[in-house]
């Protein structure tokens, strides 16, 4: 035979076999033979021969044609069973579809809260389940968070930058001037002297010259032209004390005035030259120091003072020029005033350094060149002396008997005529020189004479008596 003929062989043995197995089942068999199948079984005819209920099912009533599945969130591990009641209820935790034979637990990551469930219920979002047969979920801590779903079975840690309070779904980016460790519920606002960006992690202290005088600060302020900020973490700038300056924003340090420049306040942005007649020797002048007598500043933004040069002097302080030393006297450097030539020396122009010799005899000397004894007590000396100056002279008298005068009266007036190498003196008794004149035989005349050379030279004296004849009245 070949392969198709028995092939077809086969299916004809088969389809005659399937035909007797229907007619040994058919009502009018059974009617003709069985009994009805008891509750807890069944057959395709409702009688004998029967078959028990499946797992999963129950079959309640006799002469049953099929069996009844247990529905959905109740199950039935045994065989036979002929009522409904036979149908376990789920407990929480578990599932169970239409004629299941045994409860299922709920995977992690979702769970059942209820008895009879036909389902789990996924992770809500901000809720984990991280255990099979849970009959509930639990919530994220602050800190963490959950998309939920039937793979939330724990909660991730919130970022870095990140919050996340409790039960949160997911975590919410921090804000510029805000930041937040790994594992925070909130943002924390920037600390001042700090600042942060947005999704920071940890707040950044402010760089020297700058500051932030507030909490929650996205940026720092540049300390202002005239200010600095020397440390990091401030808030607030540092004014530039006097003989400092800042002339931009951002400084972390002042300025000193430089040589020749001061700073009079504070918060400047720039320093100022000195002015003629005064110098600033050191850095950091909050003033310039005015010149000393004896020497000047001549221009602006000077370091030092200068000594006047020989030959001048400055008499005030903060000069700005010095003073020719006048004819007559001198001046080394350096002084505040000239000094008049020594005697027997001299200058004939001014702005000297020194005073050389003049011509002359040295010291100066006075000759009396006549006395005459004028009229009424009139004196008058002719004088003669070394070098040109200025004469000066006095006249007195000695104490009369029975007089209360003292010794040395004035003898009268004085007159000095004529200057230089000769001169002469003119004395006009008083009243009371001419009284006692005329009471006395005579008398005795001192008269002193003081002659001051020119340039500064030591002035000499010279005493000379004369005695007068009077003309006593007889009683």
């Amino acid at each position: 035979m070949s392969r198709r003929g028995f092939a077809v062989a086969c299916r004809a043995a088969g389809l005659a076999a399937a035909v007797a197995l229907m007619l040994a089942f058919s009502p009018a068999s059974a009617s003709a033979t069985g009994t009805p199948c008891d509750p807890g079984s069944w057959s395709v005819s409702g009688d004998t021969p029967c078959a028990a209920a499946d797992p999963g099912n129950y079959v309640a009533g006799s002469g049953a044609t099929a069996q009844t599945p247990c529905v959905a969130g109740t199950y039935n591990e045994s065989t036979g069973a002929s009522a409904s009641s036979a149908c376990l209820v789920d407990d929480p935790g578990f599932f169970s579809g239409a004629g299941a034979v045994v409860a299922t637990a709920c995977y992690p990551g979702s769970y059942a809260t209820l008895s009879d469930s036909a389902s789990c219920t996924p992770a809500a979002p901000g809720y984990f389940v991280a255990a099979a047969q849970a009959a509930a979920e639990t919530p994220c801590p602050a800190g963490s968070y959950s998309a939920g779903g039937t793979t939330a079975i724990m909660c991730t840690t919130s970022p870095a930058g990140y919050a996340a309070p409790a039960m949160t779904g997911t975590p919410t980016p921090c804000t510029a001037g805000s930041y937040a460790p790994l594992g925070s519920a909130a943002c924390s606002p920037d600390a001042p002297g700090t600042y942060s960006d947005a999704t920071a992690a940890v707040a950044t202290s402010c760089p020297v010259g700058s500051y932030a005088p507030a909490s929650g600060s996205s940026t720092c302020t540049l300390a202002d032209p005239g200010f600095y900020v020397d440390d990091q973490h401030a808030t607030g700038e540092v004014a530039c004390p006097p003989g400092y300056y800042s002339a931009n924003a951002g400084a972390s340090l002042c300025v000193a005035a430089d040589l020749g420049s001061y700073v009079a306040g504070s918060t400047a942005t720039a320093e100022a030259p000195c002015a003629p007649g005064s110098y600033a020797a050191a850095r950091g002048a909050a003033a310039c120091t005015p010149a000393a007598a004896g020497s000047y500043v001549w221009a602006a933004g000077a370091s030092t003072q200068t000594p006047c040069p020989a030959g001048s002097y400055s008499a005030t302080t903060a000069a700005t020029a010095c003073t020719p030393a006048p004819v007559g006297s001198y001046a080394p450097s350096g002084v505040a005033a000239a000094i008049p030539c020594p005697s027997g020396t001299g200058t004939t122009e001014s702005g000297q350094a020194s005073c050389p010799a003049v011509a002359g005899p040295t010291p100066a000397s006075i000759a009396v060149e006549q006395v005459l004894k004028l009229a009424r007590g009139q004196i008058l000396l002719v004088l003669s002396a070394s070098s040109s100056g200025v004469f000066r002279a006095s006249a007195h008298t000695p104490k009369a008997k029975g007089s209360r005068a003292t010794a040395g009266s004035d003898y009268g007036t004085v007159t000095v005529s004529g200057s230089g190498a000769a001169a002469a003196i003119t004395i006009k008794p008083s009243r009371a020189a001419t009284a006692l004149l005329a009471r006395s035989p005579s008398l005795r005349v001192s008269v002193v004479v003081t002659f001051t050379p020119a340039g500064g030279a030591t002035a000499v004296s010279k005493t000379v008596a004369v005695t007068l004849h009077g003309s006593p009245k007889k009683d």
